[in-house]
This record gives structure tokens, sequence and C-alpha cells, in this order.
């Protein structure tokens, strides 16, 4: 009987959420994934489930890689200081050579997976998660006074978090070093103002 093959769990799931970045879902065909992962058909089918299961589990580990901005914000000085912890880090993402890293697993599943309502679930869910974080700082910035915007943290949010949509969108498409960051820099200067 021929022994089952050895791999490890993490690493397959790394490399496989690594071509969804690059790709999306739908674009990403099995046959991508074998090659990425070096299993079988059979193996990801019989270890990970379908395509779908895989994407999901492919989600949390991309969302899962940018855990340590998490700490990051939660250490620095001020809520501020934190929203712009995250934005130099978005930068320099989008700034990489790495296609992957340019890419948002979340927003570019969002605009694919509209048909789906797992996925949709799935995703809208990280989406909101990473609002709720943007909007916590806004309000620890307000508290703290290192933020002048006076207005709903909620609203303040949903402008970070469609900017952060906007520059993986500028990156994909070649944006340059400084136009990333002069356009972070202008979104996070409404925060340094007392209206929007």
């Amino acid at each position: 009987m021929p022994r089952e093959r050895q791999f490890d769990a993490n690493n397959v799931i790394d490399r496989a959420a690594d071509v969804f970045l690059v790709h999306g879902y739908e674009a990403t065909s099995m046959a991508m994934l074998c090659e990425a992962t070096g299993l079988g058909k059979q193996s990801l089918y019989n270890s990970f489930g379908d395509k779908k299961s895989l994407y999901l589990q492919a989600v949390d580990c991309s969302v899962a890689r940018l855990g340590y901005l998490g700490v990051q914000m939660r250490e620095a000085s001020s809520g501020r200081a934190a929203i712009q912890c995250f934005f130099d880090a978005l930068v320099a993402l989008c700034n990489s050579n790495d296609a992957a890293e340019k890419s948002c697993i979340v927003s570019h599943g969002l605009l694919e997976s509209a048909d789906d309502p797992v996925l949709r679930s799935a995703l809208q869910n990280k989406w909101r998660q990473y609002h709720e974080m943007l909007r916590a700082q806004v309000e620890r910035g307000q508290r703290d006074s290192s933020i002048a915007y006076l207005g709903p943290s909620a609203a303040a949010a949903d402008l970070l978090i469609s900017v952060v949509s906007g520059l993986r969108v500028a990156a994909r498409a070649e944006a340059q070093l400084e136009q990333l960051q002069s356009a972070a820099a202008l979104a996070l200067s409404v925060l340094d103002r007392t209206t929007g």
C-alpha cells in the first residue's frame, strides 16, 4: 500500500494564498494551485476540500499575514500614530516587487464574489474587521487628541478603508511610490482637520 504524501498544510495554504492574491478566485485554476503547492488535484481535494474551501482558508491566511500590523497599531503612541503606521505598512506592501504583496485578497474577492453568498459573507466579515480596526483607532485618536476630526469615527473609517482598496488598485496599475505616499498622506490629512 503506498504511503500518503507528507506535507505542511500551513505551507500549502500559504502558497495557495499567493496564487489567489495574484489571480483572484475566478481566474485561479486547480492546475495553478497544484503547480504552486506541489500537490496533485486529488491530494488538494482530500486535504483541503474543493477550490472554494481552499480559497476561504487562503483568505484567513492572507489576513493573518497582516497580524503584526494590529500589534504595531496597539503599541503606537496615539490613535493618529497607529493609523499612520498602518498606512506606512500598506504603502510599503503596495510598492513591493512581489505581486502577491501588492494585492488585497479581501477587496479583490469582494469585487468578484457577488454571486456566491458563502464567499461574499466571509469576505464581508473580513472587510468589517478592517473597518472596525480603523474605526477604533480613529476613536482612540479623538480621545487622546491626536486626531482633530470630530465627526463620526465610522465615517472616517469608511474613507480610510476606501483608500486602502484604492491604493491596492493603484499599485496593480504600477503607480510610483511617491504617488502612493501622496495619496495616503492626502487621505490621512482629513484626520488633522476638525471637519471632513
